[in-house]
């Protein structure tokens, strides 16, 4: 009964782990994108940082924007601006 369960169950797990891990894509594009922009900003270096991992997507609050990428970028862009501003 045990080895009937676990194809079933690795299927269900890498189902949902390929799930969020798509809907996680656009955010964690957005985040990179603005932490890079944010670091530079506030360094004044043209080169571009290593941006650190990607956070967790944070639940929607009622005056986010409707973008995944959107949201990921205002949260990459604070960081990166906080994070620039350190190494001046």
């Amino acid at each position: 009964m045990k080895l009937n369960m676990m194809p079933a169950l690795a299927l269900v797990s890498s189902l949902i782990f390929f799930s969020s891990a798509s809907y996680a894509d656009s955010f964690c594009d957005g985040f990179k994108k603005g932490y890079t922009t944010g670091y530079k900003q506030a360094s004044g270096s043209s080169l571009n940082p290593f941006p650190p991992l990607c956070p967790l997507k944070p639940l929607k609050k009622l005056n986010d924007p409707d973008s995944d990428s959107e949201r990921g970028y205002i949260i990459g862009l604070q960081r990166g601006m906080a994070a620039g501003s350190k190494n001046r």
